[in-house]
């Protein structure tokens, strides 16, 4: 029987597009050597005492728990999760393939996997999935809420039945598997990544009150913000130009930019990268700005990459790091459909 798991791709997304255009999974732990010849728990936990000898055991133990899920409990045809950090989406896929390590690569440990869905957006799931989707583990399985049949009639039909589910009575508890019910686990309760919610709590605020043109006026703002004059393109059509922002004196100075936004959900392709490189010429700028909420696939990726010294990339995380350093200063209007509080709150080591 298939199960569903949570495999991470690092803290800040920075495996996530590497996975999804390799189809593997990269669950981190760089500094840990070959794991394949370890069959359980304990051992790979004795491993992991010699590589971080100064560590608590409680954190090591922890570790050893997540790496033997991935060495030893994934299994071939089992459903597997990656949240993104770039997109507000989430890959699903398949497992294909057995563990593997490979000293020479860049991520090292890795399954490979088949990708159903490269970036599906959170919001297609029931909040129970979603707070789901949020735990810190870098590596997790979930069992509660019907979580993998939920999944799988989403690739099937684009929605999750979480709410007939639970009138049928089959939901009972909140959708969270602490570590000391994993057979193979004595890691620290399973905790929530109450950053990672809260973040995708205000992407679904953006999402909803800063639809279409109107994030464009958000970027502008955020912008204007940080020093710059610009000009926002109506409505409509805009030949590739949503934005435009200079610095200095009226500004008139040398740190010119064009920026394009797209609002929607998918991965922008490579034609749009093009579009921005000819308006940024075409406008006499000196950067193209692509903000981009459901990120760039691989191509647009590679062609940004090429044009490194004219071309920029937001994603969703660089939006809302632009908005969190603005937010004191944005106009009251746009603070009422965005209303965010700052809190402090502790941090937990179960992600790699």
């Amino acid at each position: 029987m298939s199960q569903l798991w949570i495999v991470r791709a690092g803290a800040h997304g920075e495996r996530e597009f590497d996975a999804v255009d390799q189809g593997k999974l990269f669950p981190g732990f760089l500094e840990v050597g070959d794991l394949s010849q370890l069959d359980s728990r304990d051992a790979i936990f004795s491993c992991l005492q010699e590589v971080w000898p100064d560590e608590g055991t409680n954190r090591l133990r922890n570790f050893a728990a997540q790496l033997n899920q991935f060495v030893n409990r994934i299994q071939i045809g089992d459903y597997v999760v990656m949240p993104r950090k770039l997109t507000n989406g989430v890959a699903i896929g398949i497992v294909t393939g057995d563990y593997q390590f490979d000293v020479t690569s860049e991520y090292r440990h890795s399954r490979t996997v088949d990708w159903k869905q490269e970036s599906l957006p959170r919001d297609t799931f029931k909040q129970d999935l979603r707070h789901s989707f949020g735990a810190f583990m870098t590596i997790c399985e979930i069992k509660r809420n019907s979580a993998l049949e939920r999944v799988k009639a989403v690739l099937q039909t684009d929605q999750d039945p979480g709410a007939l589910l639970q009138k049928s009575g089959h939901v009972a508890r909140p959708v969270f598997l602490s570590g000391s019910e994993d057979q193979d686990s004595e890691a620290d309760e399973y905790q929530t990544d109450i950053e990672d919610i809260a973040d995708q709590q205000i992407i679904s605020l953006i999402k909803s009150e800063f639809a279409g043109h109107a994030l464009a006026e958000l970027v502008a703002e955020i912008m204007r913000v940080e020093g710059y004059t610009t000009k926002i393109s109506p409505p409509g059509p805009d030949g590739g130009v949503d934005i435009l922002a200079a610095g200095g004196t009226l500004g008139l100075g040398e740190d010119r930019i064009c920026v394009q936004v797209k609002s929607g959900d998918g991965a922008a392709n490579h034609d749009v990268v093009l579009r921005l490189i000819g308006s940024t010429s075409n406008t006499q700028a000196q950067t193209g700005l692509l903000v981009s909420i459901g990120g760039v696939n691989a191509v647009a990726q590679k062609e940004l990459d090429n044009n490194f010294f004219k071309l920029r990339l937001w994603q969703m995380s660089d939006l809302l790091k632009a908005l969190f350093r603005t937010y004191g200063e944005l106009s009251d209007e746009t603070r009422a459909k965005l209303p965010l509080k700052q809190i402090w709150a502790p941090m937990s080591g179960g992600a790699s």
